[in-house]
């Protein structure tokens, strides 16, 4: 993997370190710049990000639901949810076609994560994706990301 920052580097070696402790390293795969755990019938994906020069951030997230309708009920769902969660928020994909990939995404300071923040946010992350998937395609149609390891999509750099 290539690293934009030797912060972003340090945070990824001990991100992967900790997931490794945690889960086991034979239940972690490796994926391009992304370490993917799998929780029921949904995949969490963890990864550094530099922000800046000097720092990196870990963020936790997960490909809920994927070819969903993009409807005004199903954005308000979202939305409502969203109020609810502790950890992490609801987003919405949309590609050329205009169909959704629900994602589910929590982000944590890298450099100051310990194990226990990391393992509360990949488990909040995994377990509000694998309760919601199933009731969301039933609501609003589309798939579980089970089965379907996607790629992540490239980070957009949003820190100057």
């Amino acid at each position: 993997m290539a690293f934009k920052t030797e912060a972003q580097k340090k945070v990824y070696e001990k991100m992967r370190d900790c997931l490794f402790t945690l889960f086991g390293e034979v239940n972690v795969t490796t994926m391009d710049d992304a370490l993917v755990l799998q929780e029921g019938s949904t995949f969490v994906y963890v990864r550094a990000a530099a922000i800046g020069e000097k720092q990196a951030s870990v963020e936790i997230f997960s490909y809920v639901v994927v070819d969903i309708d993009v409807t005004e009920n199903l954005m308000r769902y979202l939305l409502e949810y969203n109020l609810k969660l502790v950890l992490g928020g609801f987003g919405l994909a949309i590609d050329e076609n205009g169909k959704g990939t629900v994602v589910l995404t929590h982000a944590i300071l890298g450099d100051t994560m310990d194990k226990q923040e990391l393992y509360a946010s990949v488990s909040a992350i995994a377990r509000v994706a694998d309760d919601l998937d199933d009731k969301l395609v039933e609501m609003f149609g589309g798939k579980t990301a089970q089965g379907k390891l996607n790629a992540p999509q490239p980070l957009i750099e949003v820190w100057e």
